[in-house]
This record gives C-alpha cells, sequence and structure tokens, in this order.
C-alpha cells in the first residue's frame, strides 16, 4: 500500500490548520472573486489562506510530493494529495455551517488515505487504505437500510446552468426516496454516507479534490462510490459521482437512474 509513516498524522494537522484559519474568518466580511469567469463559483481569502497553510504542512514534511488544490498545484512526484481547503465555499461566505476541508492522498491512482474536517462540529473523518473508516477515532458504518424508498439522498448541482438542469432532470429517479436535500458540501456528504445520517448522493460533474477523501471513507466504511453508469470512481473519473451506503440503495438509484434516460 505504501502509506508514507505519518502520513495520515500530516494530514490531520494540515486540516486543522486550515480550520484554525477558516473559523477565524468566519462570519466575518471576506474578499470574494469569482472563479473561470463563472459567478456561481466563488473563491475568498479564507479558502486561499487555508490552501497556504495546508501546503506548508504537507510539503514541510513531503517536500518531493505532488499536492493538487481546488485553490493551487505543486508538482512533484510518485504520491499526490488532493485538497480542498474549503468546500461549501457558497455556504461559508454567507455565513453558513456546512463546509469543510478535504485532504486525501494517492500513490499513482491509487487513493490510500483521506481525511474530512469539519470544523465547526469538531468531526475529523478519517480512513487508511484498509483500515476502515473512522470519526475521531470511532469506526463509523452506512446505515443498512431496505432501499431507496428509506432513503435520505443529497444532490448537489454544481456551477454550470447546463449541469444543474442535468441534474434536477436526474433527481426525478430519487423523488420516491424518504427525503431529498441540497446542502452544499460533496465532502460532507460523503462523510454523512458514511456515518448513516445519509444513504446516497448525486453530484454531475466532480473534480479529485472533490471527492478523493470522500471516496475513501465511504470505501473503507463499507458503502460505494461509482459513476452514474456504476463504474468505479476514479481520480480522473469526471462525469459525474454517485454514492451510497449499501449495495440495495445503490442498485436501486442506478436502475431508475437509467429507466428515467432510457437506458432501460
Amino acid at each position: 500500500m505504501g502509506v508514507p509513516p505519518k502520513a495520515l498524522d500530516i494530514a490531520v494537522t494540515a486540516a486543522k490548520e486550515a480550520g484554525r484559519l477558516l473559523l477565524f474568518h468566519h462570519r466575518k466580511p471576506l474578499r470574494i472573486k469569482i472563479k473561470d469567469n463563472n459567478p456561481r463559483n466563488l473563491v475568498t481569502n479564507a479558502d486561499t489562506e487555508a490552501d497556504a497553510a495546508i501546503r506548508a504542512v504537507i510539503l514541510g514534511s513531503f517536500p518531493c510530493h505532488t499536492i493538487l488544490s481546488e485553490e493551487s498545484s505543486h508538482e512533484g512526484r510518485e504520491y499526490t494529495w488532493h485538497v480542498d481547503p474549503l468546500d461549501g465555499t457558497t455556504n461559508y461566505s454567507r455565513g453558513g455551517d456546512y463546509f469543510c476541508t478535504s485532504i486525501a492522498l494517492a500513490k499513482g491512482r491509487d487513493i490510500i488515505l483521506g481525511v474530512i474536517a469539519n470544523h465547526l462540529s469538531g468531526e475529523t473523518f478519517t480512513a487508511v487504505k484498509g483500515e476502515g473508516a473512522f470519526c475521531n477515532g470511532k469506526k463509523i458504518r452506512p446505515l443498512e437500510i431496505a432501499g431507496l424508498g428509506e432513503a435520505m439522498v443529497c444532490v448537489d448541482s454544481g456551477y454550470s446552468i447546463g449541469r444543474r438542469m442535468h441534474t434536477f432532470e436526474l433527481a426525478k429517479a430519487i423523488a420516491g426516496a424518504k427525503a431529498v436535500r441540497m446542502k452544499g458540501s460533496g465532502a460532507l456528504s460523503l462523510c454523512e454516507i458514511a456515518t448513516g445520517r445519509v444513504d446516497a448522493y448525486l453530484h454531475m460533474g466532480s473534480k479529485a479534490w472533490d471527492y478523493a477523501a470522500g471516496a475513501i471513507i465511504i470505501r473503507e466504511a463499507g458503502g460505494i462510490v461509482t459513476d452514474l453508469h456504476g463504474r468505479e470512481w476514479l481520480l480522473d473519473t469526471s462525469e459525474s459521482v454517485l454514492a451510497a451506503g449499501s449495495k440495495q440503495v445503490h442498485r436501486q438509484f442506478l436502475s431508475a437512474i437509467a429507466k428515467l434516460v432510457g437506458q432501460e
């Protein structure tokens, strides 16, 4: 597996250092810019400061590693860190509570550890490949439910109008779910699947830094992460993310979407 010594501890330290800055700026005036000429895609000074703090911690211990972040990149080799210093920027920019920091480490294309920190709740979710998933040191598992009709499902629509419209169309497939929520932090939603608070998640479009940590946390907890067609979610998957806590819910979710788009 090849997890570098103390890599998990370093990732947790980096996430907590980011959290210190994010909590300092929370509900205070922010400098807000738009990214990629998209007024729905925001970045704040808190994002960039948290990103710099994470980079300093990681590169201080692993100077030859690569860092790929939503806010920056650093060239390296073999090991790559996938970082979102602030997942849920729009929520955060309005003083909302649903945001986190997400950090994952991959060796080649293999995700080997993940850390997601919910700074306001004080919950830190961790996973190392082959060792299970934990929240504040306590092992976590998804909730086993009968099927999609009993499921609480989270959906995120992203920043593209086209993808939003597609997401809303696909959401018809889960109209019969017990509850549907749109929370605005995919990384936290994946952690909620791993703990049994949520049962499934759908998002059209994905970046490795958004979902790498959540993917290993869910899988180590016993859940499933694929794309919309049921193929294993990988670091280079860009089309979609579909996650579920149980095979039954995942299978029914895929089937409902396939029927909706006329694939069955």
